[in-house]
């Protein structure tokens, strides 16, 4: 199935933005020990350089498609570091989770029913947190954005999601027609996915 002209326009400005060089990122930071030439700090630079280029072109592609004012626009780029930081809080602790409770499911008989039903209960506290955080952001967006610039900037932070998990899986080389469907639980199927 082909991208829509959004999504291509998001992977382009994510592959513009960090360009190869990403895939050093990914494997990991280069090798510190007997290194006598700054290689870290090279490594360090680079990479502020990188992300610093993602954020600019990232903006252009909000700016444009919300058509915000300059105004718009920094206090949009306010509320939306104050609520990623949050986001990313949530979605470590959402991996922790579900890490924790995948482990205790392949333990099979020997899992732990206590801590399994604990985790269990962690889940929908986690997705109301989720939810709150939604709300507090819609509030604050209200205060600068109209009705239609916030339902595009919500259309918008899902194609970002979407083109930044399919740039992974490109870099990863990961065919999208070899990722299985998840369950109720976010987890990953085995096998080959159901018949329709």
């Amino acid at each position: 199935m082909s991208m829509s002209p959004l999504r291509r326009l998001v992977v382009a400005a994510l592959v513009l933005a960090v360009g190869s060089p990403i895939v050093a990122f990914a494997q990991g930071p280069p090798p510190r020990a007997n290194d006598s030439h700054g290689a870290p700090r090279r490594y360090d630079r680079q990479r502020e350089q990188l992300e610093k280029q993602f954020e600019e072109r990232i903006d252009a592609i909000v700016k444009q498609r919300l058509r915000l004012s300059d105004d718009q626009q920094v206090k949009l780029r306010e509320v939306a570091s104050r609520t990623e930081e949050s986001r990313r809080v949530l979605r470590r602790e959402e991996f922790v989770l579900r890490t924790s409770l995948r482990e205790e499911m392949e333990a099979g008989d020997k899992a732990d029913e206590a801590k399994v039903g604990e985790l269990l209960e962690q889940i929908p506290r986690l997705e109301r947190r989720k939810l709150e955080l939604m709300e507090s952001e819609q509030r604050d967006l209200a205060k600068f954005l109209s009705p239609t610039q916030r339902a595009r900037y919500f259309g918008l932070q899902d194609e970002l999601r979407r083109g930044m998990q399919e740039l992974q899986r490109r870099r990863m080389g990961i065919d999208d027609s070899t990722v299985g469907p998840t369950d109720s639980r976010g987890f990953r199927r085995r096998g080959p996915p159901p018949p329709r």
